[in-house]
């Protein structure tokens, strides 16, 4: 019979791909530096070539080493898929499932999502990550995290994408902030009279998209770090902004002397959960994109 290399060797070779170190990789690994060493000659030997060239405290993976890695952490991704696949089949949505979502998405639904999911799903562990959308996407591929919610379109080709719903931009303005009603060109609106996110929030292209607002000289550029900002250069009429529909229904205007324009129809976002292609908990997915994206679609209707 071949000898082959064995999981928990290709799991190692990936901690010190990762790590760029023998002993933080140990570490991460809950194991003592000779025994991955050991581990690490051992898989060459197997191998018959050299995929780590070692001088004093310094590493450097050959060109090989680096052909294995991403090798390994595909057939390591398999591997999980199967363990996943046959979890999900005798417990479908139980134990941990791991969901990332952007800050614009995060602000309003985060906390009555993860409510109403530990009360569908009693035997599932919800964990909820905030962060950026390329902060997640780099997430999900190194597994990191199980899901991300996303607001479209954006770059998911590597993944599987579900569209859950539209939310809609209004503009928003100060109730004294004279702006023409109906308003059919945003295009139209005063010169540097429009607030926005700074552009790391895909939210500022969507709605720059959306809204099809293309005259820069309608942008004021001051970049606002989140939306209590925004709102505030709002509240003290130095302008307008665009908010989509779930931040409308969270309450984000209650109490301010703000107003929102009706909604045009094709200005919108879509929300989407996106998945690994190779993950085996896809019945899972399924079932969990089912229930979330009802309840999305009702946070996002106009009211």
């Amino acid at each position: 019979m071949t000898n082959l290399p064995s999981i928990k060797q290709l799991q190692y070779l990936l901690a010190v791909h990762q790590h760029q170190h023998f002993g933080r990789a140990a570490e991460a690994c809950f194991i003592g530096q000779s025994t991955l060493s050991s581990a690490i000659q051992n898989l060459e030997e197997t191998l018959g070539c050299q995929l780590i060239e070692r001088e004093n405290r310094s590493l450097m993976f050959t060109d090989i080493g680096e052909e294995v890695v991403e090798r390994a952490r595909k057939i390591i991704d398999d591997t999980m898929s199967v363990k996943e696949l046959t979890k999900s089949y005798k417990n479908p949505l139980s134990g941990k499932l791991t969901l990332g979502i952007i800050p614009t998405i995060a602000s309003f639904i985060a906390a009555p999502l993860y409510q109403a999911c530990k009360k569908e799903f009693a035997a599932l562990n919800l964990v909820l990550v905030e962060d950026t959308s390329d902060n997640l996407l780099d997430k999900l591929e190194h597994g990191h995290i199980d899901m991300a919610m996303l607001a479209l379109p954006y770059r998911t080709d590597k993944f599987h994408t579900q569209v859950l719903a539209k939310d809609h931009f209004s503009l928003v303005r100060h109730a004294e902030y004279s702006v023409p009603e109906p308003i059919e060109d945003f295009n139209l609106l005063p010169e540097q009279s429009v607030f926005l996110l700074e552009k790391e929030h895909c939210m500022t292209g969507h709605a720059l998209s959306a809204c099809h607002l293309n005259r820069s000289a309608c942008i004021n550029p001051f970049e606002a770090a989140n939306l209590h900002t925004l709102l505030s250069m709002v509240e003290y009429k130095n302008g307008v902004t665009f908010l989509p529909q779930m931040a409308i229904n969270a309450g984000i205007l209650e109490g301010k002397p703000l107003v929102a324009m009706p909604p045009q129809d094709h200005a919108y976002r879509e929300i989407g959960l996106i998945w690994r292609r190779t993950t085996g908990r896809i019945r899972d997915f399924r079932l969990f994109s089912d229930f979330v994206g009802g309840y999305i679609s009702g946070q996002c209707q106009s009211q």
